[in-house]
């Protein structure tokens, strides 16, 4: 997806000695007043850890790369060397960006992530493709082959969060888990005709002039990139936009038609109860 990894923390006890404790380490704040960069890292671990996921950021690495840079069978599936600059406590990044990152993977059950086989979460200050010339930055990608997904907070530093922007940290989540999901369970229907069925007749999917206007049977620009990032677009929607969504299903009877495709088919993974939570109205 376009526009665009923790140290672990180490606790100690204090015994019964007369030795005073030790002074409680001063973390690093991203803003004075606020809560700490480390709580809300704590947060996205423990969210994170219910299926058994890896946060990855700055600490022993600095750079992580995909696999489609150094493997052919890798190659295979995606195109595009990516590298991801980790994220660490200096950037400039509002804590509640952190928090929407948390909320977008605490909005799953755990065994749907358990069921996506993510292995790891690498939070990049900025993701570049070493071997694509790209127009626009990149917000968040996936690596099939290393279950791994990457989010940029690139766009986010230095400002505050606002839910309201057209691409928020929990769009990105919400986007690269599905393309996961896709890889996973539904590869059969990468290529779906029963999908283009729901496009304007003489449709045909190219690189998206972002724009805010939302084209007809598709729920942004962006969506008429290719059928992956359709799909994807349609999910993101759901999870993180879901009155959006249900507006534009009042109207787009093509745009409900995918819905209900994705409905049906992340439903079988693991049932529509999570769905049913943020968009009854499309079901």
């Amino acid at each position: 997806m376009r526009i665009a990894p923790l140290a672990l923390l180490l606790g100690c006890t204090v015994g019964n000695g007369s030795i005073s404790p030790p002074r409680e380490p001063e973390w690093p704040t991203l803003q004075p007043a606020g809560a700490s960069f480390n709580t809300h890292v704590v947060a996205l671990r423990t969210t994170l850890g219910r299926a058994a996921i890896r946060l990855e950021m700055r600490g022993r690495n600095e750079v992580i790369r995909t696999s489609t840079c150094s493997d052919p069978e890798a190659r295979q599936h995606q195109v595009g060397c990516v590298r991801c600059e980790l994220a660490g406590p200096e950037e400039q990044l509002d804590d509640t960006t952190l928090d929407a990152i948390t909320r977008a993977f605490d909005r799953y059950p755990a065994s749907f992530l358990v069921a996506s086989h993510i292995e790891s979460v690498a939070l990049c200050k900025s993701i570049v493709y070493e071997d694509i010339v790209r127009e626009h930055g990149t917000a968040g990608t996936v690596d099939y082959m290393q279950r791994r997904l990457f989010v940029s907070v690139e766009s986010f530093l230095g400002r505050a969060h606002d839910d309201t922007r057209a691409v928020t940290a929990e769009d990105i989540v919400h986007h690269e888990l599905f393309h996961l999901i896709e890889f996973e369970h539904m590869r059969r229907d990468m290529s779906d005709p029963e999908w283009r069925l729901h496009n304007p007749i003489g449709f045909e999917y190219r690189d998206a002039t972002l724009t805010d206007e939302r084209p007809a049977s598709f729920v942004n620009a962006y969506a008429t990139t290719n059928e992956i990032e359709d799909r994807a677009s349609t999910f993101q929607y759901l999870m993180s936009r879901p009155a959006e969504l249900c507006e534009i299903t009042r109207s787009d009877a093509d745009v409900r038609a995918k819905v209900k495709l994705i409905w049906t088919r992340v439903g079988n993974i693991d049932g529509t109860d999570f769905l049913r939570k943020r968009a009854l109205c499309a079901e």
